[in-house]
């Protein structure tokens, strides 16, 4: 059955899911290779569509072209999708990338890439950290969000289970006693802490961390979080 009316329930409820506090258990996703990523993982609960669908679907609705744009809050495209939260879980991988408190979704996302990338396949966000299934990070991210273990914690309770796991603990900061990454030398497993955009990481996270290393700089005295994080995990990317 063709939607075409703007008040219809179900456009009102997908509308909604551009507020993160109707986020609980569901997202939009607004472009169509994040639809197909979200398919191919298994993470596609509704796919909405103009014309024709892009692949079969069984929980597929199709609308009208003014009913499509209201929902996405944008014009022009043929199909969006509404996706469940990704299964949180850690696996044994030897590169794990751990974001204290990032407050910009577009960081959190191009970190998810740099980390699919590097071979950094666990990623840890801590609890005050931006949300993931906003629209930013899903599409910074360029569906590595599906292909990665994602978790949250406290990082004061899981940083010395990594620890005991026998994780090198690498924090960054401009400190006294900071390394240069050449100085460190690149360990079996390693867990890198990058922090929030404005006050880095946390002292009581820095605190419990093995080493603190800095990324030497000329004519800047300081990088995104994004690019320091791609820097860093192609320094200790897993080989």
């Amino acid at each position: 059955m063709l939607i075409t009316s703007l008040d219809n329930r179900k456009v009102k409820e997908w509308t909604k899911l551009h507020q993160k506090k109707y986020r609980q258990d569901e997202y939009l996703l607004l472009y169509e290779d994040l639809v197909k990523s979200a398919y191919d993982n298994g993470y596609l609960k509704t796919l909405v569509y103009v014309d024709k669908p892009p692949f079969e679907f069984a929980n597929s609705y199709e609308v009208s072209r003014e009913v499509l744009d209201k929902i996405a809050k944008k014009e022009g495209l043929t199909c969006i999708g509404v996706g469940r939260h990704i299964d949180q879980k850690r696996s044994s991988s030897k590169r794990v990338i751990i974001l204290d408190h990032l407050q910009d979704p577009l960081n959190i996302g191009r970190i998810m890439e740099s980390a699919a990338l590097f071979g950094f396949d666990d990623v840890i966000l801590s609890t005050q950290s931006a949300d993931i299934y906003h629209d930013k990070c899903l599409k910074a991210s360029k569906g590595a969000i599906y292909s990665l273990n994602i978790s949250i914690h406290d990082l004061t309770s899981i940083i010395p289970i990594l620890k005991e796991e026998g994780y090198e603990i690498l924090a960054t900061g401009l400190k006294a006693h900071s390394k240069e990454l050449y100085e460190v030398e690149t360990a079996e497993k390693m867990a890198i802490i990058l922090g929030n955009e404005g006050s880095g990481v946390r002292e009581e996270v820095m605190a419990i961390s093995d080493e603190v290393v800095k990324i030497d700089m000329h004519n800047i005295d300081s990088l995104n979080v994004a690019m320091a994080g791609a820097i860093l995990m192609h320094r200790f990317k897993k080989i």
